[in-house]
């Protein structure tokens, strides 16, 4: 069943609710909002203390709700459990994108990179989960290196309440829950207690390393198939959604069920910043433009 939900809806309803977790400060950065930020506005970062880059890459889940539908059934065949209905989502085609290599080499250790998807398809869960608060306990968090390195093939990432399998060869993954999550950031607040401001550079330049390498994989994968094949590839399709409107309603929200959803216009330029500011907002928009990810900044509060 096809999900009535698009990824916009579905990660601006996770992101507002990643604010405000009462352990954690965690604030979204849009990249044109910087300059509008104060505190209890619509951002809100202490450049001043100890803080952590979360990257998130929202999906959109696929109600399979058959037992003949084709994860079922290899993961069956393979001796493993994988109870319907069941979720799924893709992972982009590396021979459409160089996404997943990207994230991938984000991913290297000194980032927190997660795959995020719903434990829901229907609008009308969607909203009961975010006038209930719900929404991240109902999210599923996957690592890309739990993943690994791909073949050019369709792959998915298939979940029921208890287990998750990387398909098509089935092969178990390790993910997080929302409380999993929560337990990953304190303790990456306590290895990192080095003031953003000061970290930021650093971020910046890993993170085009990681576009570098990422890359670099990507076109050395693409070299090794024929001529035909590589012609297909290197398409890259980025959408930049920037909101501080937190009322939000998920009724009248239109659907497509392939086409990639278009940016809201944007009304104005970025005010002009330098400094500290001027780096987090960088850093933001390479995690929006390269990576295909919102980037939350999670500080102890």
């Amino acid at each position: 069943m096809k999900p009535e939900i698009s990824e916009f809806s579905y990660g601006f309803a996770l992101t507002n609710e990643l604010v405000g977790w009462v352990a954690l400060s965690a604030a979204p950065v849009f990249p044109s909002l910087i300059e509008e930020g104060k505190a209890g506005g619509g951002y809100d970062v202490k450049l001043d203390r100890p803080g952590v880059p979360l990257f998130l890459q929202f999906k959109r889940s696929h109600c399979m709700v058959r037992r003949t539908a084709k994860e079922h059934q290899t993961v069956v065949a393979s001796g493993g459990t994988l109870n319907v209905p069941y979720y799924r989502f893709p992972i982009t085609e590396a021979l459409t994108s160089d996404q997943h290599e990207l994230l991938l080499e984000l991913d290297d250790g000194s980032n927190l990179v997660f795959y995020a998807a719903p434990r829901f398809h229907r609008r009308n869960e969607i909203n009961q989960a975010w006038s209930r608060a719900d929404v991240a306990r109902r999210s599923l968090f996957v690592a890309p290196w739990t993943i690994g390195p791909l073949d050019d093939a369709q792959h998915h990432v298939a979940f029921d309440g208890t287990n998750t399998w990387l398909c098509s060869e089935p092969r178990a993954l390790e993910v997080l829950t929302s409380r999993g999550l929560q337990d990953r950031l304190n303790g990456f607040l306590k290895e990192h207690d080095q003031p953003l401001g000061e970290r930021l550079p650093s971020l910046v330049a890993d993170m085009r390393e990681a576009e570098r390498r990422g890359r670099e994989k990507a076109q050395l994968r693409r070299s090794s198939r024929t001529p035909q094949a590589a012609s297909l590839s290197d398409r890259e399709d980025v959408s930049v959604v920037e909101t501080s409107d937190r009322r939000f309603i998920f009724e009248d929200e239109p659907v497509a069920a392939s086409a990639p959803e278009p940016a809201p216009p944007v009304s104005r330029e970025p005010i002009p910043l330098d400094g500290e500011a001027a780096t987090l907002r960088h850093a933001a928009d390479i995690a929006a433009q390269v990576f295909e990810t919102q980037m939350v900044i999670v500080q102890p509060k």
